[in-house]
């Protein structure tokens, strides 16, 4: 079969399947976005799991969450930080703090996160990459306090989650919305 049969039957199988056929034969092809689904010898034991596990509360999650907030310990960091460091009480001490980014460093204004949970997922950082509420709690753990990422699919990570989202209570969800800086320091992010 030549070479332009084969990518006019790929594209027919794209159109149509919503497949391409090296994804059908399981070959993958260079620059093909990886599966997103959960292989289902995994989706089976998670199963297994969630059928054994123990029932929880928000106020048992929320309760977990506030503790992890205000944890100096939180990922392991040894900078002696916790989130209440920067947000004490859940809103901003204010200022900016130091950041390296490839190399150099930048200042990165201080936000209150009273309210800062209906703004995600949003874009954000320096990549400009769309970040979801665990993301942006990663890169304060590991930027910042200099500390390892809660693995996102695991209790804390939805616990810090919880609590944050707390803090939003009574507002409006506002998918990708601007950070709340109560005082802009010049030339901060």
């Amino acid at each position: 079969m030549s070479k332009k049969v084969v990518l006019i039957s790929a594209a027919i199988a794209v159109a149509v399947f919503g497949v391409s056929l090296y994804a059908i034969a399981g070959e993958g092809m260079k620059g093909a976005m990886p599966d997103p689904y959960i292989p289902k010898e995994k989706v089976m034991k998670m199963k297994e799991m969630m059928m054994n596990m123990k029932p929880d509360t928000l106020e048992a999650s929320l309760m977990r969450g506030e503790k992890m907030f205000n944890n100096p310990k939180l990922g392991k960091n040894e900078t002696g930080q916790s989130c209440a460091t920067c947000h004490s009480g859940g809103g901003s001490v204010g200022g900016a703090a130091e950041m390296n980014w490839k190399g150099m460093k930048m200042m990165v204004a201080i936000p209150t996160l009273k309210g800062a949970a209906v703004n995600f997922p949003a874009i954000r950082g320096p990549m400009k990459r769309i970040a979801d509420l665990g993301d942006m709690n990663n890169m304060c753990i590991m930027t910042f306090m200099k500390g390892l990422p809660l693995n996102k699919n695991m209790r804390p990570a939805v616990d810090l989650q919880t609590y944050i989202g707390s803090l939003s209570k009574g507002k409006r969800y506002k998918i990708g919305g601007k950070k709340i800086v109560p005082t802009p320091i010049p030339g901060a992010m």
